[in-house]
């Protein structure tokens, strides 16, 4: 229950940012059949889904699914979708399905690491249901109950990877064929309902609309099926949470390609800091030095000559104790871009962004801060953990980090890393373009700073397209020219532990 309420309160604070202390739903745990929401102050999870109990080692995931399954309706406008059913008596079970696909196709765009979750909920169903789906279909007497069948089948039982793959085996299997259905028809309803992940959130009320227009065998409200849907959207009513849409109204989510890879490897091999890059750590300190009292106090410490040269009885003295609240310490992310414009010039933009990076992880570390390391080209390489010994290591697995060989530059792997350290500072380095991630939270970008390295004297018709595209997911950037001023520069975009 209270890793449960910790994952809500990580997402409503990235989906809310500043307003999630006002605004955080609370997590109700019930005896109820399945998950819902009001779409405003609250998330019930069921105490059991599917014979899986919550508390159980296998529950982890499934419920952590069904928790993210109920926060994508947030982005959904129910109340406009709810009228729309009523007017066009569409299927209920019809507008859930088609619900439940975008949304599922959605929330790992914005949260990545919940792909899995929901994965292993699909999976739950897939084991409970998929024989009652056949049996459903192959018996269906009308198209509407075939369709619900197909449906829940691509749903569920095709893969669950993915929020809907098309059920074209079930369709035209021999021994689930349903010859009294037009294959046609059903066929063209299960391509329409897997393009509604390339629908806006406004754009649902509509697509719902003319889904009945254009297949009025659905608009049957009052047929009960002998199988249903585990996962009802709609059961609690309610609206999805306004704040958030408003808040995410702007979101483009690129539904057309992938996102970039994020890949784990063990460091290997050691590259040491030199002594110039431990000189330049000792100078960067200074930014993140905070006092350690507010005075001295007489007690067994240090040495104070004077007052020993004055015969004073405690001639040594201490720190005094901080009062009050402990200023918070520095967390960053230190990203490195791996492409092979930095490997240019004998590897001399790669090499001083290395040393760069060593120097502030250096520096960062020694005033007991956190400083976490990765590299990016089309995908994205980290150590486990995110551990800053990338940045002393000479290669990850197969990747060379004395020397640039990327092929292209891929921001995409951003919500990944926001999400895995939600309250850490994100500061990348980039010589160049790259295509920019599928969805952009504002408390990500809030977080998140970059360095320009070199752009506006290589690639000076360009400056403004990366200025673009840098400014989408940062909230400051620099433009650095000079190799032997990036230290300085990138260490200026890390906040002091106060701030």
């Amino acid at each position: 229950m209270n890793e449960l309420q910790a994952v809500l309160n990580l997402i409503s604070s990235a989906l809310l940012g500043d307003l999630a202390s006002f605004l955080s739903p609370r997590l109700v745990i019930a005896k109820d059949d399945t998950a819902s929401t009001d779409g405003k102050t609250w998330i019930r999870l069921p105490e059991e889904f599917l014979g899986i109990r919550l508390g159980e080692t296998r529950s982890v995931q499934v419920f952590i699914g069904l928790l993210a399954h109920e926060v994508g309706h947030w982005l959904q406008p129910l109340k406009a979708i709810t009228e729309v059913e009523k007017k066009t008596g569409l299927h209920h079970d019809i507008v859930n399905i088609v619900l439940d696909v975008h949304l599922e196709h959605l929330v790992p765009v914005i949260f990545p690491l919940f792909a899995v979750p929901l994965e292993a909920v699909r999976a739950v169903v897939r084991d409970a249901h998929k024989s009652d789906y056949e049996k459903l279909y192959k018996e269906a007497s009308d198209f509407l109950q075939a369709a619900d069948a197909a449906l829940l089948f691509g749903r569920f039982c095709v893969d669950t990877e993915t929020s809907f793959s098309s059920p074209y085996a079930l369709i035209q299997r021999k021994i689930t064929r349903n010859r009294k259905i037009d294959e046609s028809r059903i066929t063209a309803l299960v391509e329409r309902v897997d393009c509604v992940v390339s629908t806006s959130c406004t754009g649902l009320p509509g697509y719902i609309e003319k889904l009945a227009v254009d297949f009025p065998e659905l608009c049957q409200p009052s047929v009960i099926f002998g199988i249903r849907n585990p996962l009802d959207s709609l059961k609690s009513g309610g609206d999805g949470m306004d704040v958030v849409r408003n808040l995410l109204e702007d979101l483009k989510t690129d539904t057309d390609r992938a996102s970039a890879t994020v890949v784990e490897e063990r460091p290997s091999g050691h590259n040491p800091a030199s002594a110039e890059t431990l000189a330049l750590s000792r100078t960067l300190q200074k930014r993140w030095n905070m006092p350690h009292g507010s005075g001295v106090i007489m007690a067994p410490g240090r040495l104070n000559r004077l007052s020993a040269l004055r015969g004073d009885p405690m001639p040594f003295t201490m720190p005094a104790p901080i009062k009050g609240k402990q200023s918070p310490q520095t967390k960053i992310v230190l990203v490195v871009d791996w492409s092979g414009s930095m490997g240019v010039n004998d590897n001399a933009p790669w090499k001083a962004a290395m040393q760069a990076a060593q120097a502030i992880a250096q520096a960062i570390r020694s005033t007991g801060g956190d400083v976490r390391a990765a590299v990016f080209a089309e995908q994205l390489w980290h150590a486990p953990d995110f551990s800053a010994e990338l940045l002393f290591a000479t290669s990850l697995s197969s990747i060379s980090l004395i020397e640039a060989r990327g092929e292209d530059t891929d921001f995409s792997w951003l919500p990944h890393v926001w999400q895995t350290f939600p309250t850490h500072r994100v500061v990348l380095l980039t010589d160049g373009n790259g295509y920019p991630p599928k969805a952009i939270l504002p408390s990500g970008r809030k977080r998140t700073s970059a360095v320009l390295l070199q752009v506006r004297r290589n690639l000076p018709t360009n400056v403004a397209q990366i200025e673009a595209t840098i400014q989408s997911f940062a909230s400051n950037f620099v433009h650095v020219d000079n190799l032997r001023e990036l230290a300085a520069a990138w260490a200026l975009l890390i906040p002091r532990r106060m701030q």
